[in-house]
Order: structure tokens, then sequence, then C-alpha cells
């Protein structure tokens, strides 16, 4: 898409608002969300649940975790636990849970319902996606208040995944013969909202738990959930003021959205601290090997992407995957001695032909066994930049001899499929955490990666790397800093060394907002929390700070 036909879109969204200007009324106190895109929605709130299949925010507004941790200021928050403790060398860990805590049915909260939440999932290995008894040996209630986590191996890192855990309620889920299969219609959860007033195909409303544990929270009644197909029907919702917040990509936002109410509509833009991927999945030939992967890197115009797709939000990837508040960790550019990341079609082509493929008679290289490389592309069909930034890629294939295509599909097709590794290539994010450790152990680490068919919930592209398990198992021993930040660059050189994947962008966290009904929303001046919903359990620090005017 060039920028003549950019100024026709934005022009169009201009028009519509123009054209479909009216007076939008909601009840008092209600806030309409953007967060999911789908054509009709489908009831289920089961916060253990492989895949995405769960509404948003059953499992960071229905249901908590234990601890919350907080990108924006680098700390991690008591939730339904109040403290943790490291015991007998890092191999026990005991979490002291909140004691004033109701379900929203009424019944107590208590470290029993933790003990229970870790062995369901240990029951029912389809439900530990992240793999949690990996390292687990047991998890056991000492009393109503405290919860040990016993470890079969040292795994410092293990805190993340079992801190952020939404935990269930037994005496509602030890009834449950097949909880991966469970729907979960009617949850009951320890959230801020925890009520389904009315759930139909294309809208849902999601009222507040009057048991909450949080006194006088939270200040917002209800949650609105319309169905929207595409960013462009988002983006006209936000330009008409039907939208209080989103997390959706909106195109010259200063001109068609702020421009419209600068007193209400705002938005930021804060960069994660990774990237933006192009996963090539590696259990495809010639995709597993490395010099191929390069190859298609350089052939990318991220340039282009970033002027054209993204509208000049972000910033192009570097070499090592890390943006934002990870720039301090990367390796310094003198320690890195190679640089696929850079627009070098020519040098594409040169090393294609190194590989031994020929061309067809369609210009398409072709490999061996004169079978067509093709890459096709997987995006959620409705996230216009994306689409975009894989129709720039696709061009680029093209132009180098690549036979390429862009693959629209609905968000839980494109998502079940990159879990269970049936895809070419896709577009992605990757793992989020205190420092890049979780991007790069997700990335390339052996055990991350599964069978094609069998749930990954991390490595998407199946790639693993030997020399990765070894400083994955150093850095899982270690709480020295200096030591952590060594393992950390040898895994940038090694990420640099195999590109297991690719980088394109910087990713941004989008967060769009409307102060007009609501106020104390974070932002660059207030960064309490990441303002994107997209931000996982961290979201639940918005819905427990904003408030109704």
């Amino acid at each position: 898409m060039n920028k003549t036909k950019l100024n026709i879109y934005v022009l169009s969204l201009v028009l519509l608002f123009s054209c479909n200007k009216k007076e939008y009324f909601v009840e008092p106190g209600t806030m309409t969300i953007y967060r999911e895109m789908t054509q009709s929605w489908v009831r289920n709130f089961n916060p253990l649940a492989p895949g995405a299949n769960a509404r948003w925010p059953t499992s960071s507004g229905i249901y908590e975790p234990l601890f919350i941790y907080n990108s924006m200021q680098n700390e991690n928050l008591p939730w339904l636990g109040v403290s943790y403790e490291w015991k007998k060398e890092n191999r026990i860990l005991d979490v002291s849970t909140r004691h004033d805590v109701f379900w929203s049915d009424g019944k107590p909260f208590s470290a029993y319902d933790v003990e229970f939440t870790f062995n369901l999932k240990k029951t029912f290995p389809a439900l530990d996606g992240y793999g949690n008894w990996q390292y687990l040996e047991s998890v056991q209630a000492i009393d109503s208040t405290k919860v040990r986590f016993s470890f079969s191996r040292i795994y410092v890192p293990g805190f993340d995944a079992i801190s952020s855990q939404p935990i269930v309620p037994k005496h509602i889920w030890e009834k449950i013969p097949n909880p991966i299969e469970f729907t979960n219609p009617n949850p009951v959860g320890t959230g801020p909202f925890t009520e389904i007033i009315t759930f139909k195909n294309q809208i849902w409303e999601l009222g507040k738990n009057h048991n909450y544990w949080q006194k006088d929270l939270p200040k917002i009644d209800k949650l609105r959930f319309p169905a929207f197909l595409s960013n462009e029907q988002v983006t006209i919702a936000l330009i008409n003021g039907e939208l209080d917040w989103s997390g959706n990509f909106t195109p010259a936002i200063d001109r068609i959205y702020v421009g419209k109410d600068p007193e209400n509509h705002h938005y930021w833009f804060p960069q994660t601290g990774t990237s933006i991927f192009l996963y090539l999945n590696t259990t495809i030939k010639p995709f597993d090997n490395v010099e191929f992967r390069k190859a298609v890197s350089m052939a990318i115009d991220r340039d282009l992407i970033v002027k054209v797709a993204m509208y000049n939000y972000t910033s192009q990837a570097h070499q090592t995957g890390l943006s934002g508040v990870f720039e301090n960790f990367r390796l310094t550019e003198n320690k890195i001695n190679e640089n696929w990341i850079n627009y070098h079609p020519e040098k594409s082509l040169e090393i294609f032909k190194n590989l031994g493929f020929e061309k067809n008679s369609d210009g398409y290289w072709i490999d061996k066994n004169d079978q067509v490389i093709e890459v096709e592309i997987g995006i959620v069909s409705g996230w216009s930049d994306w689409i975009r930034a894989g129709k720039i890629i696709s061009t680029n294939l093209k132009k180098v001899g690549i036979k390429s295509r862009v693959k629209p599909q609905d968000f839980g097709a494109w998502f079940n499929n990159l879990q269970t590794g049936n895809f070419s290539s896709a577009i992605g994010w990757t793992e989020k955490g205190a420092t890049p450790y979780p991007m790069y152990e997700a990335l390339m680490a052996s055990k991350n990666v599964k069978s094609i068919g069998e749930i990954s919930g991390i490595n998407w592209h199946r790639f693993g790397l030997k020399e990765i398990d070894e400083l994955v198992l150093k850095f899982e021993k270690t709480s020295n800093k200096e030591t952590k930040m060594e393992i950390l660059y040898q895994m940038q050189e090694l990420f640099i060394k195999y590109a297991p994947a690719i980088p394109i962008f910087a990713d941004p966290s989008w967060g769009i907002y409307n102060t007009k009904r609501f106020k104390n929303f974070p932002s660059e001046k207030n960064p309490y929390a990441q303002i994107s919903p997209n931000a996982g359990i961290e979201n639940l620090l918005i819905f427990t700070n904003v408030e109704s005017k």
C-alpha cells in the first residue's frame, strides 16, 4: 500500500465519521472496550483453557493471579498472594495468600484453591501450556493462607509463571469432569468483574463483582464488548466516541482521532522491550536452514514497513530483537559480528543461489525435489497494520524469487495454528518479562519445542538449541545480576548466529482511550501500568484504578 492509497484510506474514515456522526449514549458507569476481533462471540470463560478460546478479560478481570508484574514500574505487586520466600537453596517457594478474599459466590478464597489449581494442571497436562510441571515436584497448601511449591530442580524463573497463574475455585472446579473442554459459562472468580449480565452473538456485558476484596472497587459498573470484524470498524467506533478503551492500530491517529476531541481523545504507544517477529516453521524445509532464514530477513524492507504499515508509530527491529525498555540489555554494536537485519535483497539472491536452488519458468525458486519454495504468512484478518506489513513482506519475497502470500485468519484459527505448528509462516509476538530472558528462552530452548499437533505455548516455530539449553540451566540457578547479564549477552550472540525467528519491528503497546466518561487511565505522564488491553494480567491495575467521571 503506497502513500496515495493510505491517504485515500484515511480520507474514507473521515468521510465515514462525518456521515455517521450522531450522539452516542450508554448507561453511566459502562465502559465499552475493544480487545478481541471476532465475527461472533463464543461464550467461554475458562482461564485454564489451552489456546485462545476464553473471552478477555477472563484471566485479567474475572480471575486473578498471586502477583502482578508491572512492566512499567519493573516490580512484582502482591495480589492474591501477599508475600513469598525462597528456601532450601531455591528448591522451595512459600507463598502467603490473603485471608480477606471471597469468591464472587460468597465462598472464601484460600491457599487450598491455589493448591487445587496447580494440581489440576498436573492431572490434565493439556492445561499446563507453560510447563509448570516441568520443574515442579509438588504444590501443597500448608494451611489456609500458605502454599508451598517444591521444585524438582532449581528454576528461579519459574516464579514468573507461578505468580501469574489465574487461580480457580476448588469448590466449583473439583466437580468438573473435563476441565479441558469446560467452557465455564457462568464464572465464579475473585476479580473485579465477574457477573455475565448479557451474552449475545454481537455483544456481551460483564458486571462488577459485589464481593470484590478491594474495598470500594472497581469504580466502573460494567464492561461492554461489541463485536468488530476489522481495525477499520474499530477506528470508526473510536472516532464516533463509542469506545472508551481500545488496543488497536489506528492510522494517522492525531488527525483522525485526537483532532476530533483533543480534550478527551488520547493514546500512548510505549515499546514493550521485544519485537514483532516473522516466524518460519523450522519443521519445514528449507525453513530449517539458518542461511535461508537470514536470506529471507535481508529481503524484507523494514523501513517501508515502519513508514507505510506502522505509520512511524514504532521503529525497525534491532539485530538482537530488543527494543524500548530493553535497549540497555543489548550487546554493544562492536560485539555484533554480522548483520542480516538490514534490507539487502542482492545478498538474499546470492544466498539462495549458494543453497543450490534453481528457478522455474515462473521465476520462483524450487528446491532439489523440484518443489516451489513458498512462504505463506498467517495473520489475523482484522489486524490491518500486520496485514499491510505482511503484504510488504510478501512483495519483498516475490522480488527475490520466493513465492509468497498473506493468509488472513480469524484470531482463534490463527492462534491455534501457531500453537499446534500447523502453519508455514506467521507474524506474531514473543514472550515478555522483567528481562529479555523469557524472550530468548521461548525462542530457542529445546524444552519448549513440541511435536506438530501438540500445543506449544511459546515456541511456535519449533526451534531448539543445545547451547541455549546450557545457558538456560545456568540462568535458572543464579541470582547474581552480573552473571545473568553475561548469560543474556551470550544468548543474544546465539540469536544472531542462528536467526531462529526474524524480528520485523519494535513491538508497541497499543493503548487508545477516551476520557469523556472515565478518568485515570495510565499515560506517559502517569505510567502506573501498561495501557494496552493486550497486556495480560497487568490490565487488573487499570480495572482497579480507572473510575467513572
